[in-house]
């Protein structure tokens, strides 16, 4: 729990050298943190949390649709903050019907939270025998982009002011249209009133957070009717203040400076669009036929069905630290294609297998958006990694709109609001931390350590309730005394530390052998001339220091063509050291 105290305490000594922050790495590098801490809101005993919430599926073959939120305690370290042991389940909203009315059920949450912050949280650390009063402090609230409108109060993503950053960038519609799209180039063809406003300049697009949020909101208090209501929801982009308002201004980052972009979400969206608009099955108008898209390459069903074997059979060639291999997504595109397979796909294999099938003005564009969300999902990014991000990921959504939407008034429907949201990764990220810091992959994986620990099918929602209970029952009682903690954290079974973080892991050759042929030259030729050959004994895996696992040949060549990964093929980089040796090491 010291970490986030001792990384603020490095961040500002650094700051203080340099003027700057070349790497950032986690929260605590973020603008809006840093800020909290000089301001004194955040002092070195006070606990900074965040909370997640968002819906859950816990059958497929019923509904029982519901929602969770749970709590993460920023003050861990990253490699123990989103962990089982320590992510605490807040609270559970049963369905099968959506809430109609969210803040009555976070209420309870959320009122406990408001009486920590007002009372204090007495605290007695252990590592220094000391007692204090712990401030705690609300940093972010998260969600997909329908979700956050629960924790503030706007309107949804269709909405004439609906940046779910609050960037103040209004929307377009389409005449006698219902829906607004974030189109920041106007239409050249027909433009109805309200529309009509001048292009916003993607490199110019205002931050996150609008200054105007506070007169906005008592605007939307102080109408008398339901009329004006209406009318003023559609100017400010509110329907009413938000329950966190309730907190201490001192002790949350506020609204709508805590609400944080989800590039868990955003991948699974814009592959979605991306994928739509290549196979030509996105909306379009009467006059705009999906068989005179120059993009949509994947229309005909030879070729979509072709791809889909390409994209699985492609799976051969990741390594194993990818987790499974994607499977067919001509098959399996509408039979819950997981988020992880759509990331994968559009960010790692889409680029390789539609080059020479896009025109290459598409393609070109598509591979900026891939090179910048690569950066932009990384845990640590450099003020140069940024500068490259931004300048990839504007330029692609400029270019996006002239030549998919080509500012034609029936084709702006084309700008969902994902393309919007990716501009705002960069600027978010230098104010909160990398996006990776506070996606929903921690919300995700705790909806299936809940869900598949149901035992009750007939009871889905009380017996999720009551595993969240004893979840946070055995996660207090582990913190209190850790050595209940009987969980194996040690090495597998049969394993051997050869040391510098490199373990053999089995399987093993029962017999020791002298190795022959090339295998035995390049033995020698490491071992040196004054070595004699030894006898070795072969192993089927080695886990390198990043903790990654390499396969060998030996074992993986038993195995049948379809469930292998190219595993055994490891990165060499040979660096030169002082002594101008060089030294290899497996990366």
């Amino acid at each position: 729990m010291d970490y986030l105290h001792q990384r603020t305490e490095e961040v500002l000594q650094q700051i203080r050298e340099t003027g700057g922050i070349p790497v950032v790495d986690d929260i605590a590098m973020g603008w809006d943190y840093l800020g909290a801490v000089l301001d004194g809101d955040i002092k070195s005993h006070d606990i900074v949390v965040m909370v997640s919430l968002d819906g859950a599926q816990l059958y497929d073959s019923k509904e029982s649709d519901c929602w969770i939120y749970i709590w993460i305690i920023v003050n861990l370290p990253p490699d123990k903050r989103y962990r089982k042991l320590h992510v605490c389940p807040g609270g559970f909203i049963p369905g099968p019907n959506k809430p109609k009315n969210v803040d009555s059920f976070l209420f309870p949450g959320l009122h406990h939270l408001a009486a920590l912050q007002a009372e204090g949280l007495p605290i007695w650390n252990a590592c220094t025998d000391s007692h204090y009063l712990s401030d705690i402090y609300l940093i972010f609230t998260t969600a997909d982009g329908p979700g956050l409108v629960y924790w503030n109060g706007m309107v949804g993503h269709s909405g004439k002011n609906g940046c779910r950053m609050y960037c103040g960038s209004i929307n377009r519609w389409k005449t006698n249209g219902k829906h607004y799209y974030p189109a920041l180039l106007k239409p050249r063809d027909r433009c109805p009133r309200g529309s009509d406003h001048a292009d916003i300049d993607v490199f110019r697009l205002a931050l996150g957070g609008c200054a105007e949020y506070a007169t906005h909101l008592q605007t939307i208090v102080a109408v008398p009717n339901q009329t004006q209501w209406d009318k003023k929801k559609t100017e400010t982009g509110l329907t009413k203040p938000p329950l966190i308002l309730a907190l201490l201004p001192s002790r949350s980052l506020g609204v709508p400076l805590c609400m944080t972009t989800d590039i868990m979400h955003l991948a699974g969206n814009i592959s979605d669009l991306l994928i739509s608009l290549w196979r030509g099955t996105l909306d379009h108008s009467v006059d705009d036929d999906p068989a005179d898209w120059p993009w949509a390459v994947l229309s005909n069903e030879e070729v979509w069905r072709a791809h889909g074997s390409a994209v699985e059979h492609a799976g051969h060639f990741l390594p194993s630290s990818y987790d499974r291999k994607p499977r067919n997504i001509a098959e399996k595109i509408n039979t819950q294609y997981k988020t992880w397979e759509f990331q994968l796909y559009i960010f790692g294999l889409a680029p390789i297998l539609l080059y020479n099938v896009l025109p290459m003005e598409y393609w070109a564009n598509y591979c900026k958006l891939v090179r910048g969300f690569q950066i932009m999902c990384q845990s640590s990014l450099t003020k140069e990694e940024l500068l490259d991000a931004h300048a990839l990921l504007c330029s692609w959504e400029h270019e996006f709109e002239l030549i998919y939407y080509k500012l034609r008034e029936s084709r702006i429907h084309f700008i969902r609001p994902c393309v919007h949201q990716v501009v705002h990764l960069v600027s978010e990220a230098i104010h909160k931390g990398p996006p990776i810091c506070y996606a929903q992959w921690t919300m995700e994986r705790t909806i299936g350590n809940l869900g598949e620990q149901i035992r009750q099918p007939s009871k889905p929602f009380a017996n999720l309730s009551h595993e969240g209970v004893r979840r946070c029952q055995v996660n207090s009682l582990l913190s209190v005394m850790p050595e209940l903690d009987d969980s194996n954290t040690g090495l597998p079974y049969g394993s051997v530390d050869i040391g510098n973080g490199y373990i053999l892991l089995r399987k093993r050759a029962k017999n020791a052998v002298i190795p022959h042929g090339d295998k035995a030259a390049a033995i020698s030729h490491f071992l040196g001339p004054e070595h004699v050959l030894p006898r070795i004994k072969k192993w089927a895996r080695l886990r390198l220091p990043n903790g990654q696992i390499t396969r060998s040949a030996w074992r993986e060549t038993l195995r049948l063509p379809e469930q292998i990964h190219v595993s055994r093929n490891v990165k060499v980089s040979t660096i030169p050291t002082a002594s101008h040796s060089l030294d290899k090491e497996l990366l």
